[in-house]
């Protein structure tokens, strides 16, 4: 008789891991959103950004659409979900190339 087989589960500490970066990503993201609203400028920019990166679409898709789109540009919970999204890569890959070089470093030991 064969042994049952346990799924690969994820260890605590990886889970912990996991969660730490979620957690310290979004908490960074709202310190930057807040630093852009100490900077009225920036967040003016940011909104003119998104409302610009519509527009060249308008041919192809209609008005109706766009409209549609800079509505959504506009709402602030996308902003935010975006820039979290957009930001956990930027901090991970430095992380990622490090920690690979350690492990490189301890392999060739």
């Amino acid at each position: 008789m064969n042994p049952v087989r346990t799924p690969n589960r994820p260890t605590v500490g990886r889970l912990a891991k996991a969660h730490t970066f979620r957690l310290l990503t979004t908490v960074a993201t709202w310190a930057l959103i807040f630093g852009a609203f100490v900077s009225p400028g920036m967040a003016a920019v940011h909104d003119s950004r998104n409302r610009m990166s519509c527009r060249p679409s308008a041919g192809a898709v209609g008005r109706t659409a766009i409209n549609h789109a800079e509505g959504v540009s506009g709402m602030i919970w996308v902003q935010i979900a975006s820039a979290i999204v957009l930001l956990r890569p930027i901090i991970w890959v430095p992380f990622h190339i490090w920690r690979l070089g350690r492990e490189h470093r301890l392999r060739s030991r």
